[in-house]
């Protein structure tokens, strides 16, 4: 990061509509569970009105031990009543709900995206929940780049929001017109252009407790705490222009005091032996990691390679405020919607070159997700089942020194 940089970074206006206190966190109990009938590893179970996933070695019978919330009310809300669901816990776990109707439509009838937020690992209990709440014909239509709000609550008591997330992105209102892609706040958004416009960056804004309306639009009962913006990386070097990057800014300010970095490659099959990191900078000092989870079981794989839903990890640094907490999470839900909501489908058939495509990973660079593909071709189609180097989404190749190697042999 250049200088001037990190000069403007340091340069942090505070957010001027909510202070954030210190309170006492709610306190957690062990709670014996046994594990019922017909149950496996990852099925979630109602203990004590928490959503609770039995965790790996535990068969139908068995007894374990989990961390439960003794006390139902949160009093306040906003940071303050995050700061009370969290405890004062330095890891986080964000699990992705499976939608079936989704899945058993390959994706075709799109609904909305449900997190859980629990303590610790993927065994800890659901203290937190976030519910994506958008128009039906705006999320089918342009998911995962669609404009929605989403709700964070706690688990016990949904209606309670403490914490709105606005995003900005396409919208649709099924009269099938362009003008209505035309009038979105965003309507480019997703990876398929060079951020070269503000209508190209992805942008969401953390709000203090609930916000209705149409996001980007029109707003009630708006009170932002922090807005989550990509930068325009279209012109910048290939060292920053090849690194996922989202900037945060204070609710009041054009200065910078957080940013968020990631690796230039992830997704597609990668991601079933790699885990994403994305490092959380606040004021030049690390205050947390985002970390998108590899699969641990056979059920993840299988859940991997059928759905889009994702599991993250959030650690947070000592002494990390309040406020870096909120981004980090809300942080974590737009890489999903940015990066993870886009692998479609491992392999694909490509109709233009006759075969079949193996998607390795996505390649970042300016702003833009490169397909980085394995081709299989098919006997009688261009190669005649040859093989080949990966390709990238439009077709250039991937590691030309390989493609010399198999020149020479």
């Amino acid at each position: 990061m250049s200088a001037p940089r990190e000069q403007e970074m340091v340069e942090r206006v505070e957010p001027t509509a909510v202070t954030p206190v210190i309170v006492d966190p709610i306190p957690l109990a062990p709670v014996a569970v046994v594990v019922p009938p017909g149950a496996v590893t990852g099925t979630v179970v109602a203990v004590q009105g928490q959503n609770v996933a039995i965790p790996a070695g535990y068969a139908a019978g068995a007894e374990w031990q989990v961390m439960l919330p003794t006390a139902k009310v949160v009093q306040q809300s906003g940071l303050v009543g995050m700061a009370q669901l969290l405890g004062g816990a330095d890891k986080i776990h964000i699990n992705q709900r499976v939608m079936m109707l989704e899945a058993l439509s390959g994706g075709c009838f799109e609904q909305s995206n449900k997190f859980d937020i629990r303590i610790g690992d993927k065994e800890g209990a659901t203290v937190m929940v976030a519910n994506e709440v958008s128009k039906p014909w705006t999320r089918i239509c342009c998911a995962p780049n669609h404009s929605a709000f989403v709700y964070f609550a706690p688990a016990y008591d949904q209606n309670n929001v403490i914490l709105t997330m606005e995003r900005q992105g396409c919208k649709c209102d099924g009269c099938f017109d362009v003008m209505c892609l035309c009038n979105s706040p965003k309507p480019c958004t997703g990876g398929a252009c060079y951020t070269c416009h503000d209508m190209c960056v992805e942008e969401v804004t953390l709000h203090d407790g609930m916000v209705t309306g149409e996001p980007g639009v029109e707003l009630d009962n708006a009170r932002p705490l922090a807005v989550i913006r990509q930068p325009m990386q279209c012109c910048q070097p290939p060292m920053d222009g090849c690194t996922p990057t989202l900037d945060v800014f204070p609710a009041q300010g054009e200065a910078p005091y957080a940013q968020i970095t990631g690796p230039t490659c992830f997704g597609g099959c990668s991601e079933f032996c790699f885990e994403s990191h994305f490092r959380y900078t606040s004021d030049g000092n690390e205050a947390g990691q985002v970390t998108h989870l590899t699969p641990k079981s056979p059920g993840e794989v299988c859940k991997a390679i059928c759905t889009d839903s994702d599991n993250y990890a959030i650690d947070f640094a000592p002494g990390a405020s309040e406020v870096d907490k909120a981004n980090m999470i809300a942080s974590s839900i737009l890489l999903d919607y940015m990066f993870f909501e886009r692998d479609d489908g491992l392999c694909h058939y490509n109709a233009e070159q006759k075969r079949f495509e193996i998607l390795c990973c996505f390649c970042f660079c300016w702003g833009k997700m490169n397909q980085c593909c394995c081709p299989i071709p098919l006997k009688g189609g261009d190669g005649g089942g040859g093989g080949g180097p990966p390709r990238a989404e439009d077709g250039s190749v991937f590691g030309q020194p390989w493609l010399a190697a198999q020149k020479r042999n």
